[in-house]
């Protein structure tokens, strides 16, 4: 009973709930704030064992008769060390190394990034993934540098630990390490593609894998070629993708015909040679650089699928036979906006307006000055504005963003922005790539009356993949939302049926810069009162009021993001100024990793 009691009562150990019959009362959204906790505390925990291990580490250097023969032997202090870790922790020689390796260079490599573990925004498997990815900078200067801008993006990072998965946690410190210090990444490219390989091992039950190393581009190719073979296959087929696409690749290197297992007389599978050459000749990998970067620049592109990659990674993948570099312009998107010319106070207005948290609603007004022209200030009024007698230059808004034949598609250019903006599908965790998500309107398209809909634009569309369309489509309470801060970040938010919310920053903004200056006619317009509903649920319109049941379920979801945008500014509202002030001046560090007058990354 006395252990029963003590289990029950760890959780108010760490200012948690108590484990035990009391959870039973806790709501959805309480139990997930509790989960989330036991993450935060966790993180804090793997701070306060990088502190244990350091000190060990001390201690026996200070022990030590002879610390610098010590150092040169076999049994060295990390050997000592490690030994004493391995059976305090219980577990194995690796781990203890692993723990460490990274407690050390923690403090004497990577103390800032390392600091984020105390405020609970990366745990120690993140950590590691950074000190990998960072191990081949040897420059102390740079080190530090690349430590200090890390930190800060981590710090920027809204949901930290459930928006910063380990993919985009390697990817984030890839990505610094090629712009900071070029020949590091260099090194540890060229040591990689040494280690190209095949490699089998036995499994249960007479089976064994087969495991091919090789470029991500290629890999990549190789990938899409499997899933254009199994296309093939009629609905009949019994088999899953996972399944086909190994029956797929064993056809492939066997140079014998995939086929379909649905044993139909009448097989409806399109899988004859003519029909997957035409399939494959569609198949596309997608890198997104700065036309600087092909021109010799350090600037990192972005491989779908994959990540950040290196300035020479792009301009290797340029030079292939097979890649075709198409060149694209952020101009070709804008237009000048007619109503700025008609009241000469109107960029000071919107300005004003811009300083506001965040919108109403994921097309309510959000103004910013930018302007394409680069004659424009910082802030985006014209260099002219201010001389007396001198004409308002227009501003330039986004606003070419959906085909004239189909105002619920977007075109080409809008299309590559918003996923190469994510990178992923942007349900925070989910690291389906962009290009194989569907883009879906955040507040829904309107197929009758597209005015009264959701944008086909930037500002209103997101990536997701076929399961979490699905869900944000049927699974009643789930909504998502869009909207671009004050500094031109674009921000998404999911909260659950179960009312848990959670923040995520679009990781890629890097990628396009200039996209942070501009603003589109959406976000200026004023946005429609038809079919918008606000106030609580009992006010939420209902069928008898003639709505439909997708347009009462749409302005179900557009009160919910009205409601969720009024917790936040009230949230705001009570931050204290040295908060607000560490929040500016997170912002402020994090423009400075970017060069805002740089060329359009196409």
């Amino acid at each position: 009973m006395a252990k029963a009691t003590a289990a029950a009562g760890i959780g108010v150990g760490f200012g948690l709930p108590a484990a035990g019959e009391e959870l039973a009362k806790l709501s959805t959204a309480e139990l997930g704030a509790a989960i989330g906790g036991t993450t935060l505390r966790r993180c804090q925990l793997e701070w306060l064992q990088f502190q244990y291990a350091m000190s060990m580490f001390d201690r026996l250097l200070a022990q030590s008769p002879n610390p610098a023969a010590t150092q040169r032997s076999l049994l060295d202090l990390e050997v000592q060390t490690a030994l004493e870790l391995q059976l305090s922790m219980r577990t194995t020689n690796y781990a203890a190394h692993r723990l460490l390796g990274d407690a050390l260079c923690a403090r004497d490599r990577l103390p800032k990034v390392y600091d984020t573990m105390r405020s609970g925004l990366i745990d120690h498997d993140r950590f590691h993934k950074i000190a990998m990815a960072t191990a081949l900078v040897f420059d102390e200067k740079i080190i530090a540098e690349i430590d200090r801008l890390l930190a800060i993006e981590i710090r920027g990072v809204g949901g930290g630990l459930t928006s910063l998965s380990l993919t985009k946690t390697t990817a984030l410190a890839r990505r610094y390490v090629a712009v900071h210090d070029p020949d590091a990444e260099r090194r540890e490219r060229e040591g990689a593609k040494s280690g190209r390989s095949v490699s089998m091992s036995t499994l249960e039950a007479g089976m064994a894998q087969l495991s091919v190393t090789a470029t991500a581009e290629d890999v990549r190719l190789v990938w899409q070629m499997l899933d254009a073979v199994i296309a093939g296959r009629c609905d009949a087929d019994p088999r899953t993708k996972a399944q086909a696409r190994s029956d797929a690749a064993i056809a492939l290197l066997q140079r014998k015909p995939f086929t379909c297992l649905c044993e139909s007389d009448g097989c409806a599978a399109q899988i004859a040679e003519p029909q997957l050459d035409a399939r494959a000749a569609r198949i596309v990998v997608h890198v997104l650089c700065d036309a600087a970067t092909l021109a010799g620049g350090d600037q990192c592109g972005y491989l779908d699928g994959y990540g950040p990659i290196s300035g020479d990674h792009v301009r290797q993948i340029a030079e292939r036979d097979d890649a075709v570099i198409h060149e694209h312009r952020l101009d070709d998107l804008l237009e000048p906006d007619p109503a700025a010319a008609q009241i000469r106070d109107d960029l000071d207005e919107a300005a004003v307006h811009r300083k506001g948290p965040r919108p109403d609603s994921p097309d309510e007004c959000r103004a910013d000055d930018a302007h394409p022209d680069p004659e424009n200030r910082e802030n985006g009024t014209a260099a002219s504005e201010s001389e007396p007698g001198s004409a308002l230059k227009p501003r330039f808004l986004i606003a070419k963003t959906a085909l004239p034949s189909d105002p619920y598609r977007p075109n080409l250019l809008v299309d590559l922005l918003a996923r190469f903006l994510w990178g992923t599908c942007s349900i925070p965790g989910c690291e389906r790539a962009a290009f194989a998500c569907d883009l879906d309107h955040v507040a829904e398209f309107d197929n009758i009356c597209p005015d009264r809909g959701g944008p086909t634009c930037i500002c209103n569309l997101l990536p997701k993949c076929r399961f979490h369309h699905l869900l944000k489509t049927s699974l009643e309470g789930f909504v998502d939302e869009l909207w671009i801060d004050a500094d031109g970040r674009y921000h998404s938010a999911v909260t659950t049926p179960g009312g848990q919310t959670v923040e995520a920053l679009a990781p890629n903004q890097w990628l396009m810069p200039r996209l942070a200056q501009l603003r589109c006619r959406h976000q200026l317009a004023e946005p429609s009162a038809t079919g918008i509903a606000t106030g609580s649920v009992d006010e939420w319109p209902q069928r008898a009021s003639g709505l439909t049941r997708t347009e009462a379920k749409h302005a179900r979801r557009r009160a919910e993001r009205n409601a969720n945008a009024a917790r936040r500014r009230a949230a705001e509202a009570h931050l204290t100024k040295t908060q607000l002030d560490a929040r500016a001046a997170g912002r402020a560090a994090t423009r400075l990793t970017m060069d805002p007058e740089s060329e359009p990354p196409f």
